[in-house]
This record gives C-alpha cells, structure tokens and sequence, in this order.
C-alpha cells in the first residue's frame, strides 16, 4: 500500500474513532447519534474506497466498488446533522425527511444494482477508481450529492454568523469542518473529471477534517455535553421529592428514585398502576385529581400515602397539566413532598406549649382562686365562731360576700372551660351589621361612650353566628374599658377579595408596644381583675373560622382590632385547646 493509501486509511480510522468517542460523551443526544452515524458511514466508504484502490484485480475493485455505495447515505446524515446542530425549523416538518433520506435510498439502490451511476472500476496510476457513467442518473446524482453538502454548510455559516461571543468560536469550528470536505469534493469529483484531470478522490483524506474540527469543538468547547433533556432526567432522578408522570386518567408511567425509597415499591410495580391506589384514602386522592385536571394546577394538597408494608406517610401534593405543542392535554406532573416527620414535629411541638400553657394555667388559676376561696373561708369562719352573736346585717354581709366568691370562681372555671373545651362550628348566613345589631342590647354602654356602626348589610357570610358575636361583644367590652374618659368606638365592615374585614377602633388609651405580641396568649391581661383569656378566645373562634385577627395600637390615640373571615369557609373546625381538628363542613 503506497503512502496515499495509508493516509486515507488513517483518515477513515480517526473518523471512526472521534464518531464513537462523541457518541459515548452523551448517547442520549440526537446531535450526538448524527455525528457517530455520519462518522461510521465516512469510514465505511472510506475503508471499501482504499480497498479497491489496493485490489490486485479488476473483479475485486468492483466488488469493494459497489460495498461502498454507502455514500448517499454519508451525504444525507451530514445535512441531517447540520440541521439539528442549527435547530432548523424545517425538522418540524415530516416530509424534509421524505426529501432527505427517500433520494439517498434509491441512490444507494442503483449504485449497488446497476452502474448507472458509477461503471467498473479501472486501473489508475493509484490503484483502481470508478469510472462515472455520465448518463442523467450520474447527473442528478451528482448534483445532488453537491448541493446537499453545500446547503449543510450554509446553514452552518449563517448559524455562526447569528450567535454571540460565548459560542462564536464553537460554531466557527464546524462550518470550517463542513467547507473543508465540500471543496475536496468538487475539486475531486467535479472540476477534475469536467477537465478530464485523473486524481484521486481527496474527499475520503478530507472527511477526517470534518470529523477533527467538530471533534476538537466537542472536546474543547463542550459543543454537545450538555443536553437539556439529560439535564431534565438527571433532575428527575435526582431530586429530593417523589416525582410522578401520569396520563389524564392518573396512570403512572414514570417515576423517580424518591417515589420508589418512599413507598417501598420497585418501579415495575408502581408504572401502570393508577395514582390513587398508593394513597391511603382513595376518595380524597381523586378528589385531589380532579382539582388538577379541572384547574390545571394544584399546590400544596396534603394526602396521606400508604408504603408496601401498610405505613402512612403523610404527603403534600402539587401538580400540573400536561400540554403538547398542539395544546392538548396530554398527562399530569405530581410531585409529592414527604411532611411526615414535620407533622411529627409539630405534634410534638404543639403539646409542649400546650403543657407550658398548662403549667402557666395552673400557676395563675390557684392565684385568682386563692382569693375567693380565702373570702369563703373566712365567711365560713366568722358564721362558725360568731354564730348567732351576728346581727341581721352582719349575717347577710358575710353571705353577700361568700357568694361574690362563688360568682369569681365560677368565672375562672368557666373561662377555662372555654378555652379548653371542643368548639363546633354552626354555620348560618348571616351580616356584620345583623350581629352587631343582636349584640348591642345586651351591652351595657356607659354614657360617655358613643358606638358608630359602620357596618354593611349587603354582605353576606357563612358562620357560627353565636360564636363571632361573643368575639364582637368581647371587643366592644375591652375597648369601653380601655376607654376611662369621653370617646367613641367605631365598627366597619368592608370587602377584600373573598374575605371580609371588620374592623373596631376605639380612642381608648391605647395598648402598650411591648404587650401587643403577647396579647392573645393566655393569661395575657392588663387589668386588675380578670384571667386574660377573653383575647385568646376570640382568637381561637377566629381560627375556627379560618380566619384572623389583628391588633394595632398607639398610646393616647387608640387602639384598632381586625377581623379577616372568609365569606364561604370550606371547612368547619373542632377546636379542642391549642388543637385544631378539620372535619368536612356539613353544606
């Protein structure tokens, strides 16, 4: 073999070996798969090309002549590869690869059948060389097989041309890599037989510049490591949430990792099954569905799953719809975010200030019992010892006051049982005004106070009726104390959205800044008499109804409490302490 013979081998080989090399830089490309599949069919026509170049016969040249009509294919692969490499529009459309791979087929077809193309090979000075027919075929073939390559490069350069800085350099490399190949090839394959000129053909050496510029692109420039859709699996696979893809039916067709260390299933098991089969409670599990499909989107949804071995893990669900390029609905994402340990945390967290509380409670309940239960034991004491030595008047008095202590310590305990007790939600509709109405008689006003209801009647709620007017009551009490002199308090009523706020302002003395945090915990108090536990009630009512208060004060001016409640709470509560229980509302 001379040296011209060894040079296109080595071409062919490196051209193999940088198409294998990119491959398994990223196999999950397609840009990546092009260049392999262009690079292998380069090798093959290069390889039959040099084999019937050294072939000792005539019989034997056709033969590697005819192994070789592989290059229609080569052509067509590198104008494939141009137009994903420049993200072409015209990928969208099905028939560019009608037009692409149908003529390179019935090329391929009559290079390897007949020599309407190419005609036995002869005897150069070389080693032996196909002979073009120059029969229309060979025409067409050969302007096809110009053009192509030649559309592959201007697509390239244009390509470079539009980019910026950061990739220039990149995009540069394979335009060169594309124009280096087409020239050999015209020269070769073109102008050398028009002028009658026997040379051979250089585009087999040339075919290995193409594969070491876009090869040096690659390893340089990491034109083809990153391909978002691994990037998408490898965050898939990764992530710290269970992830789930489902058609609209809820039928799992891919999960992750996560899922799977979650509930303790192999991924076999859980593709095909349907999603409310992992939950523990089917029904609420459909329901969260159909919120999805229905609204395209869910956040935060909390469901309780059950694991292989029958465990419950607690689960908050978001999710979205799947749209395709048409518009169409196509499947779900969910992603399932394990809130087991946190609920745990929270349970525990919530008894520990319940114990606090209680343990606070206790201290201040033997305080404000001491003294009426000092009162009756003291009354007990002078009725015993004195007997009947007491007059009439002394008598009454020390029963009088017996009984004020009874009337305290029935208050302390019913303040507790308050606090303490189960609290069921009776919703009816109703208006601020109604209740501000029904409450107001039964408030004793002193005269220098004026009430200014600004309240709407054309706004209706659905709440526990009884239980919000205790909360207005309380407020409008608090605020009459708060308020020593001449003054008014004012409530209004507005919209905002779907709740409705109502606010009362009082021109009372105002609350000091370093209370207002503390204000409705328990015990909290500013008077001389009392638990502090009318705030905390109202506020727990509040929370029953999912909604809200808030308090804003400035000393000598005033003090504003808000009330946020939704105009239709979706759920009702039992309230038990600090507990919150959500039980379905009754409609």
């Amino acid at each position: 073999m001379d040296a011209f013979g060894w040079i296109s081998l080595s071409a062919s080989i490196t051209c193999l070996s940088l198409g294998i090399a990119v491959y398994f830089l990223n196999r999950r490309s397609s840009l990546n798969k092009l260049f392999f599949l262009a690079a292998s069919a380069a090798f093959v026509y290069s390889l039959t090309t040099v084999l019937m170049w050294q072939a000792s016969s005539a019989l034997t040249a056709s033969f590697w002549n005819k192994m070789g009509s592989i290059w229609p294919f080569f052509v067509v692969l590198v104008v494939h590869f141009a137009l994903v490499f420049t993200k072409s529009n015209w990928l969208k459309n099905k028939t560019t690869y009608l037009f692409l791979y149908l003529p390179a087929i019935a090329f391929w077809f009559i290079e390897l059948s007949t020599n309407l193309i190419n005609t036995s090979p002869i005897l150069e000075y070389w080693g032996y060389n196909d002979v073009p027919s120059y029969s229309a075929i060979y025409w067409i073939s050969t302007i096809w097989t110009a053009a192509l390559p030649i559309l592959a490069f201007i697509l390239c350069f244009r390509f470079y041309r539009q980019t910026g800085d950061h990739q220039r350099q990149q995009r540069k490399l394979v335009a060169v890599g594309f124009a280096i190949p087409i020239a050999a090839f015209i020269v070769t394959n073109i102008l050398g037989r028009a002028i009658d000129v026997d040379i051979p053909n250089l585009g087999i050496v040339a075919t290995s510049f193409f594969s070491c510029f876009v090869g040096y692109a690659i390893v340089k420039h990491n034109l083809f490591t990153f391909d978002p859709a691994i990037a998408a699996e490898n965050i898939f696979s990764t992530m710290p949430d269970s992830l789930v893809l489902a058609d609209m039916q809820g039928k799992i067709f891919k999960v992750n990792r996560r899922l799977v260390s979650l509930l303790g299933y192999s991924e076999s098991e859980l593709i095909g099954k349907i999603i409310t089969v992992l939950c523990a409670d089917s029904k609420t599990c459909e329901n969260a569905l159909n919120e999805l499909t229905e609204k395209k989107v869910a956040r935060n949804l909390e469901l309780a799953f059950k694991t292989k071995v029958g465990e419950e893990r607690i689960i908050l669900f978001s999710g979205s719809v799947v749209k395709n390029s048409m518009g169409r609905d196509v499947g779900i994402t969910c992603v399932f975010r394990d809130i087991t340990e946190r609920k745990e945390m929270e349970e525990r967290l919530v008894k520990a200030e319940r114990f606090a509380s209680i343990g606070e409670l206790a201290g201040q309940i033997g305080h404000d019992l001491r003294n009426p239960l000092t009162g009756i034991k003291s009354g007990a004491y002078f009725l015993r010892k004195k007997g009947d030595l007491l007059s009439s008047g002394e008598r009454n008095m020390i029963l009088d006051t017996i009984d004020n202590a009874v009337e305290d310590s029935n208050r302390i305990v019913n303040s507790l049982v308050d606090y303490s007790s189960e609290l069921h939600l009776q919703m009816e509709p109703c208006t601020p005004k109604s209740l501000l109405k029904h409450i107001l008689p039964g408030i004793e006003v002193p005269q220098r106070m004026t009430i200014i209801d600004s309240t709407d009647d054309g706004i209706s709620l659905s709440l526990d009726a009884q239980k919000i007017e205790r909360v207005f009551a309380n407020l409008i009490q608090n605020a009459i104390e708060a308020t020593p002199e001449k003054g008014t308090i004012e409530i209004r009523s507005a919209r905002k959205g779907s709740t409705v706020e109502i606010a009362f302002i009082d021109t009372g003395i105002g609350i000091p800044g370093d209370v207002l945090p503390k204000l409705f915990s328990p015990l909290m108090t500013t008077k001389a008499k009392g638990m502090g536990m009318s705030l905390a009630i109202c506020k727990r009512i509040m929370e029953a109804h999912s909604g809200k208060i808030s308090v804003e004060s400035t000393i000598g001016k005033g003090t504003t409490f808000t009330l946020i409640l939704p105009i239709k709470p979706k759920v009702e509560f039992l309230v038990a302490g600090n507990d919150l229980e959500k039980i379905e509302a009754q409609r």
